[in-house]
């Protein structure tokens, strides 16, 4: 028997951890359903609902919990695992199970930038987040030129085709702040710059692997679809929505790096 198997564990769980549990795998709705994915199960993790060495529920009934599709789950566990804080194994006692982060110096450093990430600060920040990107988005839609357009078309196919998370995030950056230049207003593209100088020391202290970059970048493929087609409020709406599912997947990151790499 695998003692580590979670199913098999033979602590019996009190009523005060199963309705932690239900609460945490509750269904979850609206959008960016695979950054929620991500911080429901850092939360899991980060709570001990899933002990290092643990194995998830299978993904039928993890999914079914939490009221998403298949897909929708696998992309989310992809993001996990590309982070370092999950592993699949194959054969008998197959399954994702939970893993202890292997470090190397320098993500040491950056596990110790993750440990003073509070709440709060990701709440506080993405709130400024979204009030100088949307108004940027909303703005760039009625004032963005034919040449602006291009280059933001440009930034997106050069994330797509980045295959370092450092070449991505140059283009992140830079395609936040072209959307904040677009508006003409040199205050609203100050502000951006100085929150993408902000941002990037904070990203970097996670693994951000392809399926994260991908998920991002389709959410930039929308935002940019609406300020072509000229629409302001979709512009702003999405770019709301992709902060707040930026948010949503740095706590997960944090809850389960304060575990999995204890």
């Amino acid at each position: 028997m695998d003692t580590n198997d979670s199913a098999s564990d033979s602590r019996t769980p009190s009523p005060a951890s199963l309705l932690v549990r239900s609460v945490i795998l509750s269904p979850i709705g609206g959008e960016g359903l695979v950054a929620q994915t991500v911080r429901r199960l850092g939360d899991a993790i980060g709570l001990g609902i899933f002990d290092v060495g643990a194995r998830l529920p299978s993904e039928s009934e993890l999914a079914d919990q939490l009221g998403i599709s298949a897909m929708t789950l696998r992309e989310a566990l992809a993001v996990m695992r590309e982070a370092g804080y999950v592993e699949t194994r194959r054969g008998r006692q197959g399954g994702t199970y939970v893993k202890q982060l292997a470090l190397t110096v320098p993500e040491r450093e950056a596990q110790k930038r993750i440990a003073t990430i509070t709440d709060e600060y990701i709440t506080d920040l993405t709130d400024y987040r979204v009030a100088i990107g949307g108004e940027s988005a909303a703005l760039a839609a009625e004032r963005a030129t034919p040449e602006d357009l291009d280059g933001m078309r440009e930034l997106i196919e050069r994330m797509d085709a980045a295959e370092a998370f450092e070449e991505f995030r140059k283009c992140d950056a830079t395609f936040h702040v072209t959307i904040a230049s677009c508006t003409r207003s040199q205050r609203l593209a100050r502000a951006e710059t100085e929150l993408q100088a902000e941002l990037s020391p904070l990203m970097g202290a996670f693994r951000v692997g392809p399926q994260a970059r991908r998920t991002s970048n389709d959410q930039h493929r929308k935002i940019f679809a609406a300020i072509e087609a000229g629409d302001g409020e979709r512009a702003r709406r999405l770019m709301a929505e992709h902060m707040t599912s930026s948010a949503e997947a740095i706590l997960g990151f944090t809850r389960a790096a304060a575990s999995a790499g204890s």
